[in-house]
């Protein structure tokens, strides 16, 4: 479930690149220049979440973003940040700018944001942006009008005397009303509707927001697809399980998993009601 949170927020790390650009800087005047490939950002095994080049305040730098839904297990994150840091600067030779987003309401609350240590003439400083979302007026980053913070507002600060629910509702009406495409609303519903369930129940969205509303988005029709991938796969090895021995499924089993055309999967479900023998299902399943 975390990776769903992380794959749904470094999309919006990518769509709504300005905005949270700004949001992260506490700056207006930021230009994002260009998106630097994470997958070439690998650094001793870890992959950073968000790396871009930015212009601000006319000089070009790079902005770092790490997406944190609990606090960091199995490395101290300053750790992290270091191995990042040392890195970005040594590859790219600009200042970067390098934050940390936690999302759970208990998650970073002993992050300083720094690693310092001077001895003997040597001195190293660590200084990093540490954003816990629990700590931010939810109210002002609503006034910001900025499209692509509305799905982070569910886990803010709701204004005082304010129930979540309530809150949620504000959250998701304030998104309704954004001045954005319907595929771009969707985007953002079905984003607010996932981010939320990190604290609320996830049944108040699906009171709050209407299905259809969603069904433009690229994220719900991806959900979607995975959905039935997952669903086809399930019903093709239960139909080839009443058919033939478990070694033997238990042998095809990769192969039909790592399909991912939704045409086929339905296809060879079919094959596997209709095949006399497992020769035949497989002499499809290998075309």
């Amino acid at each position: 479930m975390a990776q769903n949170y992380d794959n749904m927020a470094k999309d919006l790390l990518t769509d709504f690149a300005v905005d949270i650009s700004q949001f992260v800087l506490g700056v207006n005047d930021v230009e994002v220049l260009e998106n630097i490939d994470t997958e070439q950002q690998i650094i001793i095994g870890q992959r950073t979440d968000s790396t871009k080049r930015i212009r601000v305040d006319n000089r070009e730098a790079i902005l770092h973003i790490e997406l944190q839904l609990r606090d960091s297990t199995h490395k101290p994150m300053w750790a992290r940040n270091a191995a990042y840091q040392g890195y970005l600067v040594g590859r790219h030779e600009i200042p970067v700018y390098s934050n940390v987003i936690y999302f759970h309401p208990n998650a970073g609350r002993n992050d300083t944001g720094k690693f310092e240590y001077s001895w003997h003439g040597y001195k190293y400083t660590l200084h990093y942006k540490v954003i816990r979302l629990f700590d931010i007026d939810g109210q002002a980053a609503l006034e910001m009008n900025a499209p692509g913070i509305l799905p982070f507002t569910p886990l803010m600060k709701p204004p005082e005397g304010m129930g979540i629910e309530q809150w949620a509702k504000e959250c998701v009406d304030a998104t309704i009303d954004a001045p954005v495409d319907q595929q771009t609303r969707g985007d953002l519903l079905y984003a607010i509707s996932l981010f939320g369930s990190i604290i609320h129940n996830s049944e108040l969205y699906e009171i709050l927001i209407q299905e259809e509303l969603m069904q433009e988005s690229k994220f719900y029709q991806r959900q979607s697809e995975k959905i039935i991938r997952e669903t086809t796969i399930k019903h093709i090895l239960a139909v080839l399980n009443t058919k033939y021995s478990d070694d033997i499924v238990r042998a095809i089993t990769p192969m039909i998993q790592n399909i991912n055309d939704l045409q086929r999967l339905d296809d060879l479900h079919t094959a596997a009601a209709k095949a006399q023998n497992i020769e035949t299902f497989t002499q499809m399943l290998n075309k």
